[in-house]
């Protein structure tokens, strides 16, 4: 239990027992020394009177109506009187304060302080690695499945009750446990677990800029060995991020636009791109180019302003619809409205248009957008923000051609950079290729995936992280990275795995040839199936598999295998 859950638990029960408690021990005090007051007599007949810890006695079996009957002498007529009064006065009195503990285990303020000291307690005894989730939104949801399934344990951090709630009756892979706090606090992020050592990551995700850099800024100082990663709303907070070393700050609108961006002029490496920083559940998306011509914009705020202005750099003739348009600085020309009205679509020129971009702030409003533009143009091609996930089912009815998921893509971009810190500059020189150079990547990652985006991973040469790769090495022995993807299996056939860049001293390598040599200190970057990587590390752990892979050769290991070979080696040399 930290100290300030602590503080705070005993501070409110006494609080709110003062008055209790006071008459308790007064209704004790009060009968206690009435007994010591009031004379009885012996069996001699002589007055007595009794101590104070006869007295307290007495009342102590009375005043839990236990009616235990031994006392030293019976008492007298006044005695027996001050009984029947104690008697009252201590039952009252604790069923007034048993009333005032129930209502106290009733009360909202002591529950959830209860609870988060049970949870303060639970964090402080974790002994795996774990992630710290700051906000439970769409992006927070999404990113603490996603770790569940990858057996990591998460702690959410969430100020909204029912999120909370909701979250305490869904069944994850691994534990999740959820405060119900202002992550906001840098307090609260270290009752939360920030400065325990097993905290492998913080994860700022709450759906508020400003938020998300305070946490960003307090994980940084709070703990500098932790990786932070962060959603930033505009292109301030992303720079306040990055000069807190931020290890990963993903600005939606940023992104949304580059994806938009590489589908007009990269299809092939905007479909690679998009499917490997879109989640575990993303589907390689179609391939469909953009139109060039004339476009209309519904909506100027963050995402439709980047768009408007990416599409005129494209030397495309763009309409923007907005309710308002001087006030929100809309380009000369612009369209009183919503979008959503065919009166509207209709001053924009949507019959001579070829696409359009629905980017409002309201998912109602974009699809009424996509339904009724579609309705006067069908061959539009349809470009739409999905604001939040709770409509994704009707986006994916009205089946637009290019769809924004601003959680999707925080939460995918999040996850491939989790997997490894090579993931970072691998997808930034992949963004530098031309468009056939991204198609033959492409192929070459489908080769072992179907439909799923392929699962990063990275690893280390070196004696502690592959020591019988290490020691091939030492050795002399030339190993090149065709040997390495070779199946633990059949030395003959291949891994359903990638080396998709090796970072040397001096230089990174996409996508390395086969016959390239390894050497120590060399760090991989993989991509392919679910557990391929895992194959491929016990090899690395391995001398014997390791030669097995080299050689096709499989060693047999043990005391009677090793004298057996030994002998027919003998045998061969003397023959």
């Amino acid at each position: 239990m930290s100290r300030h859950a602590h503080k705070s638990l005993v501070f409110l029960f006494l609080r709110r027992m003062r008055m209790p408690l006071v008459i308790l021990i007064s209704a004790y005090a009060i009968a206690t020394v009435g007994f010591t007051l009031i004379p009885g007599v012996d069996d001699q007949g002589n007055p007595w009177r009794m101590s104070f810890f006869q007295a307290f006695y007495v009342v102590s079996y009375t005043g839990s109506t236990i009616g235990f009957g031994e006392v030293p002498y019976p008492f007298s007529e006044g005695q027996r009187l001050w009984t029947m009064v104690s008697i009252y006065l201590t039952v009252i009195a604790w069923l007034f304060s048993i009333g005032s503990i129930v209502s106290l285990l009733q009360d909202p303020a002591y529950t959830r302080a209860l609870r988060r000291a049970r949870l303060a307690w639970k964090v402080r005894n974790l002994n795996q690695p774990f992630y710290l989730v700051c906000g439970y939104g769409d992006t927070g949801r999404m990113l603490t499945s996603a770790l569940t399934d990858r057996g990591y344990q998460v702690i959410v951090v969430e100020h909204n009750q029912e999120k909370v709630e909701a979250l305490e009756v869904v069944e994850f892979l691994a534990p999740v446990t959820a405060f119900c706090m202002n992550a906001n606090l840098p307090d609260n992020l270290i009752e939360a677990g920030l400065r325990s050592r097993w905290c492998t990551g913080v994860i700022a995700v709450t759906g508020e800029g400003h938020v998300n850099l305070k946490i960003a800024i307090s994980a940084t100082l709070l703990n500098h060995k932790v990786a932070v990663y962060a959603s930033a709303d505009t292109r301030n907070d992303a720079d306040n991020m990055r000069s807190f070393n931020t290890d990963c700050v993903v600005n939606p609108v940023e992104e949304y636009v580059r994806r938009l961006e590489l589908a007009i002029d990269k299809p092939d490496l905007f479909r690679l791109y998009h499917w490997l920083n879109s989640g575990p559940g993303a589907r390689l998306a179609r391939s469909t180019p953009i139109p060039r011509g004339k476009w209309i914009v519904c909506g100027y705020g963050r995402v439709g302003r980047a768009v408007y202005q990416l599409l005129r750099e494209r030397g495309m003739d763009v309409t923007v619809i907005h309710p308002d348009p001087e006030q929100a600085g809309c380009p000369h020309g612009s369209v009183i409205g919503r979008g959503t009205q065919a009166e509207e679509l209709s001053a924009a020129g949507v019959e001579d248009a070829v696409g359009i971009v629905a980017s409002t702030s309201d998912d109602a409003d974009n699809l009424s957008i996509l339904i009724t533009a579609r309705a006067l143009n069908p061959d539009l091609f349809h470009v739409v923000l999905e604001n939040g996930l709770s409509s994704h089912a009707l986006f994916r009815a009205a089946e637009p051609d290019f769809l924004g998921q601003p959680s999707i893509v925080v939460a995918g971009t999040i996850l491939s950079r989790i997997s490894s810190g090579l993931v970072e500059p691998f997808i930034q020189q992949l963004l530098q290729l031309n468009n056939d150079t991204g198609r033959d990547a492409l192929a070459r990652f489908l080769r072992h995936q179907n439909d799923h985006p392929p699962e990063f991973s990275s690893g280390r040469i070196s004696n502690r992280r592959s020591p019988a790769l290490a020691r091939a090495l030492s050795a002399g022995q030339r190993i090149t990275v065709g040997n390495l993807l070779a199946d633990p299996s059949n030395w003959r056939a291949r891994l359903h795995l990638e080396v998709v860049m090796i970072r040397k001293q001096k230089e990174d390598i996409l996508f390395p040839p086969d016959d390239l040599p390894l050497e120590m200190g060399d760090r991989l970057l993989l991509a392919g199936r679910d557990g391929e990587a895992q194959r491929l590390q016990a090899v690395l752990e391995n001398d014997q598999r390791l030669e097995y892979l080299l050689t096709g050769r499989d060693r047999q290991q043990g005391l009677f295998w090793q004298w057996l070979e030994r002998r027919s080696s003998s045998h061969r040399s003397n023959g």
